[in-house]
Parts: C-alpha cells; sequence; structure tokens
C-alpha cells in the first residue's frame, strides 16, 4: 500500500519542470505553450487533491488528469505533433493508474435523508399563515403581528411533534378563521374597534399557552420513559 507521505506529495513533483518553462513562455509572449505549461500544473494538482480525498473514484479521476496533463502539455507546450501527445498521455494515464492500484479509497456517506412531508393540514395551516403575514404590514392593526408571531412558533414545534397535531388544531383553525375575518374587514375600509387590540394580544397569548403546553406534554412524557428505563434497568441489576 502506497504510504500517505507518497501520496501526498510524489504527484506534485511532477510539475517543477513546468515552473521555469512556465516563465519563460509567460515572458517570451508564447501563449499557447503558457496555456499548456499552466493546464500541465493545474491538472497535477488537481490529481493531488484528489489522491489526498481519497473517495472510491478518485485514483481514476486523478490518473485521467495526469494523462490530460501529459498530452497538453506535449501538445501545447512542446509543440509536439497530436501522435506523440496522445502516446504520453496514455503513458501517464497508465504509470498513474499501475502506482495507485490498491490504494484505499473512503467509500463517501450516502445522503441524509429527506425530511418526512408535512401533514396536509399542517401544510395549509403553515400557506393560511404566510397569507396572512403578507397582507398584515398594509393594515392598521399592528398588533396581529405578534399573533402571527406566536402562531409561527406553534406550527414549528407541531412540525416536529407532529402527534400533537389533533389537539392543536382547534385553536389553530379558530386563530386563523379570526384572523382573516379581521383582515377581510379592515382592508375593506373597516375602522379597528377599540377592543381589537386587546383581543389580539389575548389571542397571542393563547397560542404561546399552546406552544407551553406541547411543550409541558412533551417533559412529562420524557420524564415517563427515564422513570421506567431507570426501574427496569434496577429491575434487570445494572442500577
Amino acid at each position: 500500500m502506497i504510504s500517505a507521505f507518497w501520496r501526498r506529495w510524489l504527484l506534485p513533483f511532477t510539475v517543477l519542470p513546468l515552473l521555469p518553462a512556465t516563465l519563460f513562455n509567460l515572458f517570451a509572449g508564447r501563449e499557447w505553450a503558457l496555456l499548456g505549461c499552466v493546464a500541465g500544473i493545474a491538472l497535477p494538482m488537481l490529481a493531488t487533491w484528489l489522491m489526498r480525498r481519497g473517495r472510491r473514484g478518485d485514483a481514476q479521476i486523478a490518473a485521467v488528469a495526469m494523462g490530460g496533463a501529459a498530452g497538453i502539455v506535449t501538445l501545447l507546450g512542446a509543440g509536439a505533433g497530436p501522435v506523440a501527445a496522445l502516446l504520453l498521455a496514455i503513458g501517464a494515464w497508465g504509470g498513474t493508474s499501475l502506482l495507485y492500484t490498491g490504494v484505499r479509497e473512503v467509500v463517501p456517506p450516502p445522503p441524509p435523508p429527506a425530511p418526512p412531508p408535512l401533514p396536509e393540514p399542517l401544510r395549509q395551516a403553515r400557506h393560511r399563515l404566510e397569507l396572512l403575514a403578507a397582507r398584515v404590514p398594509a393594515l392598521p392593526a399592528p398588533a396581529m403581528g405578534g399573533v402571527l408571531l406566536a402562531l409561527d412558533g406553534v406550527l414549528a414545534d407541531l412540525s416536529l411533534l407532529p402527534a400533537r397535531l389533533a389537539e392543536a388544531r382547534p385553536l389553530i383553525e379558530m386563530h386563523l378563521d379570526g384572523l382573516e375575518r379581521i383582515a377581510d374587514r379592515l382592508a375593506a375600509g373597516a375602522a379597528p374597534p377599540p377592543g381589537l387590540d386587546r383581543l389580539l394580544t389575548e389571542m397571542a397569548a393563547e397560542a404561546e399557552g399552546l406552544r407551553a403546553s406541547l411543550r409541558d406534554r412533551e417533559t412529562m412524557a420524557l420524564a415517563v420513559q427515564v422513570k421506567v428505563l431507570g426501574d427496569r434497568l434496577r429491575q434487570e441489576g445494572y442500577g
């Protein structure tokens, strides 16, 4: 197996002869030769990075990069014909493939699983809330923003606890229905009545209370699980 030292430094050494050639072509104004030298430096650097990463298939890609570097340098940098460039490219590819045969490569981890889709009632409630949030800035009821913020927190909690949706749904539906009716009246030109701000404040408090109730229920459920697990461990003689 090739040591980490050679895997790290062997490929970069191949670009050393190209450094003075790059400077010469730069000052001589030989653009195509300069392009060949630059590609001959960049591709081995890419191959080096691939070998240091060490994922499955990187050794083959690195071999192709080294073959491409040899062919481009021969064709553009040295001004040789396509046949010579092809032969040297095949030689560089084959040599790199043999050199790194058996190198341990890491299988890339699988992508994380996609989150489960939101339940349809929760998705609809989120959509209605977004529509209301877009209307609030144009309405003479700034306290509605607090209610929407509290409901947004409730929906965020329920997206993590979909099993609690049934008990929270009546309050969510009542709040959304009431807010939509208030928004419709205000948009039609109605003047805010004196008790509107107090009502909206109470609605926001109720939504926050629902969030606290959901958290308390989860805390109690966790406490029960901890107690049951502790009792079981003690019964088995581990406690």
